[in-house]
């Protein structure tokens, strides 16, 4: 194979923010008199500049030295030098423990609130609540602080498997956490609440909303329990009033139309979905003091999760009507050359018919068997016109709730129409209702369960790529000064998301492999696209062996004797998404610019009427109270995407609403905003994080 090393176009935000500058925890310098309004200064002195440890308590302030020279908004390109990539690691429980002590399940659906408060009660009676990640519910086991350290795993285990998690995934490790988002690790640590939560392989912590009003101290900050699904608290003490007038100051001028962008990444216009004015602040010493204390509040493993400020104005009139901020920007799952959705369901309904057929439920009504015009049969008209049917007099508003009035509209006159292809149609533009539409068949037959026989997109060398890079900075978080130079976050070899990391996999790979013969396939794949931008990733999705060469080449670089990575059997698919939004309320206003969850059971405000958005009067209206905040996740503690998350920003009656956006991902936010751009050839990491920014602020 031919030698070659990463691309020369390839200098980007990745390695120009690797070069040496002044660590941020040496900053103490302040903002410059002239660059905020004279009010403020006394507030802006005393912003923190780069405090975060490993126990995400509250960043304390640092009394600065106010300096003409330095100003806290200016943009700064050291990310990689600063606390932002500092992360916090995992703390695993023991696998390989030997433990006798039998684990016993004593209660099933047990609610938290039965063990807060009852640590004293539940010691005496040898008993300990668990609990999944953001769950209110759980199992109580037998247990004492006895049994020591050795069987934190094996109860784990017992518990997570008899509450619904895949047991696959449990090799990739387990941890426990207490009812503040701390690690537990210990027998001693087990005891002092007595109950905990559980997370699996590399899932972040959800705060479990335990009901609604349910209201928590969280660092200084009170989080109150607005709905439970979607999962939305109200927060209050995160930011204080100079601050929000020094957001709304510095980034006014900066205001632009915001528009859309497509799913395929392309950059929308603006239209009347949303008619609000937006921005996204550079990074600076002043955002970064807001992404430290979000990823405190939030209990996420590094401040690099946590994407800049986005300061947006609504004026009178002006909304963001229903959306999802989770990105669906490209695929990582399934073979390049695509397995259609239309193909999986024809998977379903030879595997549900064959069922109906040789061994159907006694209460399987004659409509459903053989037949019958609810028996599933793939490619026969009247089965797919009926199903259909039932699942628009099941689901009337289901478009409506997502903004696809549309395809409801085109859907119904193709049923009425009886158009042959309809069905292909709709699932290979719009795969995701496959799984709504079984689910209106199975309300409609009483028969359950038959999701199950849907074939899933399995994990890939992309999957697993995903989650090395993951496994890889949390193994050097846990080495510390004892992790080589060249894989430090200032080194070359860090491992990262972006472009840059996959050209430098790339060139080690024909470096070393020059004179080693590979399958034809990848032999084939690489002589093609080697050189290509996302070249790894892509050929990872069809050629593991890619993946694997990615990890010799890099282990062999960064040391084997310290990184020894262990290929998991069984992972869970998770590419870079965002993860949960804190929405800051920045302005009293006089009436209107709710945040509006449209699919929420919960109300606050009733019978509001706002122009142009009728979705303002459904579900939970959060009112814009000034300093306090919307926090909302868009995955649930499964750590997969929660369509119930859906909202929108009701246009205010009168006056200006000021808020602003802190968008957290499930890992590094900019480089996982560079991953899930679709790349252009000869893209830089420094393009596509400007594209990504573009698309982030149209989302």
């Amino acid at each position: 194979m031919e030698r070659q090393k990463a691309g020369g176009s390839q200098p980007s935000t990745t390695t120009q923010e690797k070069t040496k500058t002044q660590d941020d925890k040496a900053q103490t310098k302040g903002v410059s008199l002239l660059s905020v309004p004279l009010v403020l200064i006394v507030a802006l002195v005393a912003l923190f500049v780069g405090i975060f440890n490993t126990t995400l308590t509250t960043p304390t302030t640092t009394n600065a030295t106010l300096d003409n020279t330095t100003d806290i908004f200016a943009d700064r390109t050291d990310k990689y030098e600063s606390v932002l990539v500092q992360m916090e690691p995992r703390r695993l429980l023991d696998s390989a423990a030997e433990c006798t002590a039998p684990q016993t399940i004593l209660e099933e659906s047990v609610h938290v609130e039965t063990a807060l408060g009852q640590a004293d009660a539940f010691r005496r009676d040898n008993k300990v609540l668990m609990m999944l990640n953001g769950q209110n519910d759980g199992v109580v086991m037998e247990w004492s602080k006895d049994s020591g350290d050795n069987c934190l795993h094996s109860l784990t285990a017992t518990a997570a498997a008899a509450l619904g998690a895949n047991p696959d995934y449990f090799p990739n490790g387990l941890r426990l956490y207490n009812s503040m988002g701390h690690a537990i690790a210990t027998a001693e640590e087990l005891d002092v609440e007595r109950l905990a939560y559980i997370l699996v392989d590399f899932q972040l912590w959800v705060w479990p909303g335990i009901r609604v009003g349910h209201k928590r101290t969280v660092d200084g900050v009170t989080m109150t329990t607005l709905s439970l699904s979607p999962l939305v608290y109200d927060v209050e003490g995160f930011f204080t009033a100079e601050e929000a007038e020094a957001i709304i100051t510095h980034g006014k001028e900066k205001l632009e139309r915001s528009s859309l962008a497509g799913y395929s990444g392309d950059q929308g216009e603006t239209d009347e979905t949303r008619t609000s004015f937006t921005t996204f602040f550079n990074d600076s010493m002043f955002t970064r003091q807001f992404r430290v204390r979000g990823a405190n509040l939030t209990r996420l493993p590094s401040p690099s999760f946590v994407e800049q400020l986005q300061l947006v104005r609504y004026e009178a009139g002006q909304f963001f009507r229903r959306h999802y901020d989770y990105l669906e920007l490209k695929e990582f799952l399934g073979k390049t050359s695509g397995e259609t959705v239309y193909d999986r369901f024809k998977v379903w309904c030879d595997a549900v018919g064959e069922m109906l057929r040789t061994s159907p439920p006694e209460h399987a009504a004659p409509s459903v068997l053989p037949g019958g015009e609810l028996f599933p049969e793939f490619q026969n008209l009247t089965w797919e016109l009926k199903v259909l049917q039932v699942f628009r007099e099941l689901k009337p508003d289901y478009f409506n709730d997502i903004e696809l009035s549309e395809y409801g509209e085109w859907l119904d006159e193709s049923v009425e129409m009886k158009s042959e292809d309809v069905m292909e149609s709709l699932l290979n533009s719009y795969g995701r209702i496959l799984v709504d539409i079984i689910d209106a068949w199975e309300e409609t037959t009483k028969i359950r369960g038959t999701d199950a026989m849907l074939p899933k997109l399995e994990a890939n060398g992309v999957s697993h790529y995903f989650r090395w890079i993951r496994w890889a900075k949390d193994r050097i978080a846990q080495l510390g000064d004892k992790a080589p130079e060249n894989v430090q976050p200032t080194g070359i070899d860090y491992p990262s998301f972006t472009l840059d990391f996959q050209h430098d996999l790339m060139s080690y790979i024909l470096t070393d492999y020059e004179n080693v013969t590979l399958s034809d396939e990848l032999e084939a794949y690489l002589t093609a696209h080697a050189h290509e931008d996302d070249s790894l990733v892509q050929g990872a999705r069809d050629h593991f062996e890619l993946f694997e060469l990615a990890v010799e080449v890099w282990t062999k670089r960064a040391g084997p004797d310290l990184f020894q990575y262990t290929i998991p059997t069984k992972i869970q698919h998770a590419d870079p998404n965002r993860f949960l939004t804190l929405f800051l309320y920045l302005n009293d206003v006089e009436e209107g610019g709710e945040t509006v969850f449209p699919l929420s059971k919960e109300r606050l405000v009733t019978d509001i009427e706002r122009s142009g958005m009728n979705e303002c009067s459904k579900g939970l209206a959060v009112p814009p109270l000034k300093l306090h905040a919307a926090l909302f996740y868009s995955q649930r503690g499964e750590n997969e995407l929660d369509p119930m998350s859906l909202h929108g920003g009701c246009p205010p009656a009168k006056g200006v609403k000021f808020g602003a956006n802190l968008f957290m991902w499930n890992m590094d936010a900019q480089e996982g905003g560079i991953a899930v751009r679709s790349y252009e050839h000869g893209a830089t990491n420094e393009e596509a994080a400007e594209d990504t920014e573009k698309e982030q602020s149209d989302a």
